[in-house]
């Protein structure tokens, strides 16, 4: 099949749609045409624990779950309990608030290495949600990442919250006028990278059915890219209009980066463009070319190709390397025909970054570290807002709208 060229106008890409047309798609050329040498700066294939396809991590679960055994758990609510008798707010947590035993931090250390420096994730299981309240959870929550890595991204526009409470609002009153984003519904979630280096995941419960994190080595892609479809890969290589939401985008930024490290960046998300539901794509941004349609709707299907599911009890916390992976989610608590049921799926969302294993991002992208791990204040200091909850007794049904505020590319 030959290449849609830039000529053509292709209809728009769906946010679930995993094709660019209804009766063809996006395939490997039977004779792609060939890159006269590697994408400059980029190596012909990247190799490492960093490339993977799903089917093989199913297969390892001891090598990147890390359990907490009883006596863990008892340090951890002993650490819970020290941070509460200090009276301090929950910006306070840090690795001397929220003590830990020094071979327990060796172990959640091994969940950082993981994540900057290996297959690019890890899970910590263990933790009960039950025995706690929502309140110690997101505490006990903070309180471990804080080893794992001590600072922490802002969510908003407002650059002030650091948490974000996952739920779907299908089924509340008032949901069709909220514009809500895929993120807080019960439906499907495609590939797409949010913005900062490590993004945490406390599942306080989980959906009957379904609901589960995709995760995908971007990595993986760029070697089939480079093998199947190097034409797409080189117009990735090429300067976008570099979008991480529907609310704020910079120009001229490709989505593909190599580090001096060469370690492979993929920034990515289609919701900007195509849309969700009644509220349409960001007006603002430039149409894009059919190459470049072309170049999304590969990238999703090829995601979906390699993907796995990460394990999902009540107490999991994952953590996500943002910079090298894309996560997605599949639809959960649906009936026989695809109608939204009530869910009790709940994540607790944290962006973290540890400044000692961070990478060394090229200038292009530096902005967005500031952004989000920068000071936030004229005196140079930060401050956070924690959503510790989602209940209000104040509002007519007793809480919040989940994500209230807070950014997301899916």
């Amino acid at each position: 099949m030959a290449a849609i060229t830039d000529t053509e106008r292709p209809q728009a890409l769906g946010y679930y749609s995993l094709k660019l047309f209804s009766d063809t798609h996006s395939s490997p050329l039977v004779d792609p045409p060939k890159l006269d040498e590697a994408l400059p700066g980029f190596p012909s294939r990247y190799d490492g624990e960093r490339v993977w396809v799903g089917s093989d991590m199913v297969a390892k679960q001891d090598e990147w779950i890390v359990a907490l055994t009883d006596q863990d758990k008892a340090h951890i609510g002993q650490a819970l309990r020290h941070f509460q008798g200090l009276n301090l707010g929950p910006g306070a947590l840090n690795r001397e608030t929220f003590p830990l035993p020094e071979e327990l931090v060796k172990r959640l250390r091994t969940l950082t290495h993981g994540c900057y420096e290996g297959r690019g994730f890890a899970v910590l299981r263990g933790l009960d949600p039950a025995a706690h309240s929502d309140e110690e959870n997101v505490l006990i929550f903070g309180g471990i990442s804080s080893h794992v890595a001590p600072t922490r991204g802002f969510q908003d526009l407002a650059r002030e919250m650091v948490t974000c409470h996952v739920l779907s609002e299908d089924m509340r009153p008032g949901s069709k006028e909220q514009n809500l984003r895929p993120a807080f519904t019960n439906g499907r979630l495609a590939f797409h990278t949010d913005v900062g280096d490590i993004l945490a995941l406390f599942a306080l419960d989980v959906s009957d059915t379904g609901g589960e994190t995709m995760i995908v080595s971007s990595s993986q892609l760029y070697n089939e890219l480079a093998a199947t479809r190097p034409d797409l890969l080189a117009e990735l290589g090429k300067n976008w209009v570099f979008f991480h939401s529907q609310d704020y985008y910079s120009d001229g930024t490709p989505l593909i980066t190599n580090t001096a490290s060469n370690q492979l960046v993929f920034q990515f998300s289609r919701l900007p463009i195509t849309g969700f539901r009644s509220q349409k794509g960001n007006p603002t941004l430039p149409p894009l070319t059919a190459k470049r349609l072309e170049a999304m709707a590969y990238v999703e299907e090829l995601a979906w190709k390699h993907a796995f599911p990460l394990p999902r009890q009540p107490g999991d916390i994952a953590y996500i390397n943002n910079l090298c992976l894309m996560h997605a989610r599949s639809a959960f608590d649906l009936d026989a025909e695809g109608n939204p049921l009530p869910s009790k799926r709940h994540l607790v969302k944290l962006m973290l970054q540890d400044p000692d294993m961070a990478w060394e991002l090229p200038g292009h992208l530096e902005w967005y570290s500031k952004r989000l791990y920068g000071p936030n204040r004229e005196d140079g200091t930060r401050e956070e807002t924690w959503q510790l909850s989602v209940k209000d007794e104040r509002l007519p049904d007793g809480r919040i709208w989940a994500g209230s505020g807070a950014l997301s590319n899916g």
